[in-house]
């Protein structure tokens, strides 16, 4: 028997993709995908232990352990924290999932006022010994900021990692004073890497599970598209102000001669047809 869904909470859920280890349920209410029977992601007793940083990621957090200027989404930070004190956000500033800092770092930079929240003990002792920055090791739930507190909320490809989305995002806006800004980055599974996976494993009767598998990767809670992003987001209190799509920067991504070759094909047919992989929303507390 499945879960309940997260978002709506309708029992009317389904396993839709069986694979190596994990499910994939979907809601037939809302349309929600998620990980069925997801464990947590964990500290360092678990996915993001120091492990995750230096082996699994390694790809992904090398250039921060660094000079993380020299991080590839160093300029994507730099443009939405403008988009943010645009939107009138500057000032207080929460990063929740804040990993090694960079993010953070960048906002200081800038003239935010950063704090993070980081489930990571590895990361969070990083952030704050080697960055000199102030990061709650938990869960956003255990967090014990004051209502109205903060002037902008972000999720750098993090809300994707939580046991409860609904309730991360609902604590979000209950930290946002009026008019706050949220800004959150999660993959999009609906897009063209998404859709090619997911008709190679129905072709094959499931027998082919290599692209669901690197696509709908075991460490997510859920999979989010655009429109329940959207539904979430609105459920939750927000107004969406600006939605962009993008890609997961490829030099962070661990991948093969050939797989990089498929990948960057991909990515260009992406950026035609409007399907790519990332979505970066920016909304405001209603």
């Amino acid at each position: 028997m499945t879960e309940a869904c997260p978002l709506c909470a309708s029992p009317r859920t389904r396993i839709r993709y069986p694979l190596s280890g994990w499910n994939i349920a979907r809601c037939d209410t809302c349309g929600f995908e998620f990980h069925d029977g997801f464990k947590g992601g964990g500290g360092d007793d678990g996915t993001f232990g120091a492990d995750y940083y230096t082996r699994i990621q390694e790809k992904a957090f090398e250039q921060q352990f660094g000079d993380y200027t020299l991080d590839p989404s160093a300029a994507v930070y730099a443009r939405w924290l403008d988009r943010i004190a645009a939107h009138g956000g500057k000032g207080r500033l929460l990063d929740v999932g804040s990993a090694l800092g960079t993010f953070l770092k960048i906002a200081e930079s800038r003239g935010f006022a950063p704090e993070g929240v980081e489930i990571s003990k590895f990361a969070s002792d990083f952030s704050r010994e080697k960055r000199g920055l102030t990061v709650f090791n938990g869960d956003l739930e255990q967090y014990a900021g004051k209502d109205g507190s903060f002037d902008t909320v972000t999720f750098w490809d993090s809300i994707e990692h939580v046991t409860h989305p609904l309730q991360n995002l609902k604590t979000a806006r209950r930290l946002l004073r009026p008019g706050g800004v949220l800004l959150l980055t999660t993959d999009n599974f609906d897009c063209l890497v998404a859709d090619v996976a997911r008709f190679m494993y129905h072709a094959t009767l499931g027998r082919v599970r290599y692209g669901m598998e690197r696509v709908f990767i075991a460490p997510n809670r859920s999979y989010f598209s655009e429109a329940t992003m959207r539904a979430l987001l609105i459920q939750c209190g927000f107004r969406v102000r600006e939605l962009a799509k993008m890609e997961y920067p490829i030099d962070k991504i661990r991948t093969n001669v050939a797989e990089r070759v498929i990948l960057g094909a991909f990515y260009g047919a992406a950026l035609v047809l409007n399907r790519q992989a990332q979505i970066t929303v920016l909304a405001t507390a209603e």
